[in-house]
């Protein structure tokens, strides 16, 4: 299971670099911007008031557009190093607010998650802890995106929730039939001892997992 989930993470090498490289060159961008307007601050003398004015606004936009670039990256490398450190050191207590925020971050290194998926996740704000295999959890959540995004077209609508300790993922746009149900149950398998999964296909579909050891 574990290097079945570093997989998962080496295909998605190319978007995570893709992911990075975009803030990054918006963050050098807007600082070149900047110390060309800071230069011009050398004439400050000969500048009108509403010059000066103009100069501080342009500044303070793309000080701002810095740092939503610089937060982007930081979410990246967090959901990354997230990963790495719960497969490296066999986490087994997961915070599951927490757990599906930096999966859900990881997986914007996927396209096909990030410009061609409506996302509408609701979390529940309350901390929750369960005792679970890292991987298997890993594995089952992504594997179950994998496949409502691979059996349906752009444009689909991800639905991710928790609710009482119980992870919800659906997709209206999804029919559930054989193949669909097979594939969630094969990425499911490690689970089935930890964890209650109901597949359900009456509006759409909707996968609930629930892990047994929770507090």
């Amino acid at each position: 299971m574990k290097e079945k989930v570093l997989a998962h993470i080496g295909s998605l090498m190319g978007g995570m670099v893709h992911n990075l490289n975009t803030p990054l060159m918006w963050i050098m961008g807007r600082a070149q911007l900047i110390q060309s307007r800071n230069d011009k601050l050398d004439g400050v003398k000969a500048l009108a008031g509403e010059d000066l004015s103009t100069l501080k606004e342009k500044n303070g936009k793309d000080i701002n557009s810095i740092q939503e670039g610089a937060d982007k990256i930081d979410h990246i490398l967090k959901a990354l190093g997230y990963k790495i450190q719960m497969i490296n050191e066999g986490y087994t207590s997961i915070e599951l607010k927490e757990y599906l925020e930096m999966e859900l971050n990881f997986l914007m290194a996927d396209m096909r998650f990030k410009h061609e998926t409506k996302k509408e996740v609701n979390l529940d704000s309350r901390s929750c802890y369960v005792r679970s295999d890292y991987c298997a959890l890993s594995y089952a959540f992504t594997g179950i995106i994998n496949t409502i995004m691979s059996s349906t077209d752009k444009g689909r609508t991800m639905q991710v929730a928790l609710d009482n300790g119980t992870i919800r993922i659906g997709c209206p746009e999804l029919s559930l039939s054989p193949e669909v149900r097979q594939n969630v149950e094969s990425v499911c398998c490690g689970l089935k001892e930890c964890a209650d999964i109901a597949i359900d296909g009456t509006n759409g579909f909707e996968v609930s997992l629930w892990i047994k050891d929770g507090g």
